[in-house]
């Protein structure tokens, strides 16, 4: 795995130098390309879209939010008996509301809540009550501060997570298995610009439980907000770098104890769950004209697998979870809107029409595909080997649509082509449609 992040760098830096030579060579003018109006939203760092609506208000206060609704209509070979609905779900909601307030021009309140409801066809469900509550300090343009349950700079998805800022109808397995999305930690945070193509965060945050852990999605289910002194804590820096015109390209981590200053018995012995998560992710994005490219990569370890899984054999209904003490994923994604090369003319010829539910100027209609690889299990502590466990061993390949009605509405659908290569799955190969309708506020 030492190659992973080597491989996708190097993808896409020839991916960014082709795509540049060609941008430099065309003659021809897509004056439809580009945006007639500004866009409504912008992005502060750290912050999806509609999160970031405080920072750009002309009022003192802001009230903003998203919805997705995603069902799969078509999910075969699926195995319901592992007890995580993260692995198997057909029908998945949230609904997040943001209240912003600006106490000072330099000192601003950002709030979230945010309900999400799964299930399967057999009825079981599960749902999770998100809260953000956070201040931001703005110093100045190279530091600011944000204290309070925030989301974790890591990832892709993480800091944008509302659903029209990705391609696909549920977010990419490797940022859900892999690196956790929609992580939101007790903390604070330092961050802002080193120079004109240097940006970065700092933060120092509780640690996750591994008391919740489950071998099918490794860390996620250990998220939790809750209050009072951690017993565990956790690093998280990143890098980004914006030099290329249309790229970024951003390294960041998570390094901590996920152990809560618990402890197991083993072989009469009281001994402490340290829990140690090393996650170091990658990505790059590539801008140019309607197209856009997407490569991550990400690599975790995790110490004390076999006291979690004594842990979790004492603490969880679902028995004792094999972790992976080495995990890793990485995907590749192009999308690309097609609606300028199939109108006549370009939008400022069109009489621009506008309504709640669309608006000309901004519809967009996207094609995308991606290519994911990921294992839960990469490696598994020799003590439990020879236990049952749910490995997700996966190649995922995946091909959609999306309709962006106005800027902030899309519906979108796509196909899964699913195998799990883990040796341990009855039912290997799986084929998936899902569906789903998205908006900001």
């Amino acid at each position: 795995m030492r190659n992973i992040f080597f491989t996708i760098a190097t993808a896409f830096i020839f991916c960014a130098k082709t795509v540049g030579q060609v941008q430099r060579d065309t003659l021809v003018n897509h004056s439809d390309t580009t945006d007639v109006d500004k866009p409504r939203f912008q992005q502060q760092p750290g912050l999806a879209l509609a999160a970031s609506k405080i920072f750009f208000s002309e009022k003192r206060w802001s009230v903003g939010g998203f919805g997705e609704f995603n069902y799969v209509p078509v999910q075969q070979n699926v195995n319901a008996d592992v007890g995580d609905l993260e692995l198997y779900y057909s029908g998945l909601y949230r609904y997040s509301t943001f209240f912003g307030y600006r106490l000072t021009d330099k000192l601003i309140w950002n709030s979230e809540f945010q309900i999400e409801f799964m299930h399967d066809r057999d009825g079981n469900t599960n749902q999770e009550f998100l809260i953000e509550a956070f201040i931001d300090y703005l110093y100045a343009d190279y530091l600011k501060a944000r204290v309070g349950f925030y989301p974790l700079t890591i990832g892709y998805v993480n800091n944008n997570d509302e659903p029209v800022m990705f391609y696909s109808v549920n977010r990419s397995d490797v940022e859900r298995l892999i690196t956790p999305s929609t992580w939101i930690e007790f903390g604070a945070m330092f961050y802002g610009n080193i120079s004109k193509d240097w940006s970065y965060a700092l933060g120092l945050s509780q640690g996750l439980n591994s008391e919740d852990f489950m071998g099918g999605s490794w860390i996620r289910q250990g998220r939790e907000i809750r209050l009072g002194v951690p017993r565990s804590l956790a690093i998280n820096p990143q890098v980004n770098y914006h030099g290329l015109p249309g790229a970024t390209l951003s390294v960041s981590g998570y390094y901590g104890n996920s152990g809560q200053g618990n402890a197991v018995r083993i072989n009469d012995r009281e001994e402490d769950v340290k829990g140690r998560i090393n996650l170091t992710t990658a990505y790059g994005t590539y801008h140019w004209r309607t197209f856009r490219f997407v490569a991550l990569g990400t690599y975790g370890t995790l110490s004390d697998t076999e006291k979690i899984y004594q842990q979790t054999a004492e603490h969880s209904d679902n028995g004792g979870q094999v972790l992976g003490s080495n995990t890793y994923g990485y995907l590749f994604e192009l999308g690309s809107d097609i609606l300028p090369y199939l109108r006549r003319r370009p939008a400022s010829q069109r009489p621009h029409r506008s309504s709640f539910l669309f608006d000309s100027h901004e519809m967009k209609l996207s094609l995308f595909g991606r290519y994911e690889r990921l294992n839960t299990h990469q490696q598994v502590n020799p003590l439990l080997q020879s236990l049952p466990r749910v490995e997700s061993n996966l190649s995922i390949t995946t091909l959609g649509v999306n309709f962006n009605t106005k800027e902030n509405i899309v519906l979108k659908a796509n196909y899964q082509y699913r195998r799990n290569k883990s040796p341990l799955d009855p039912n290997p190969v799986s084929n998936i449609v899902e569906t789903g309708i998205g908006f900001i506020f």
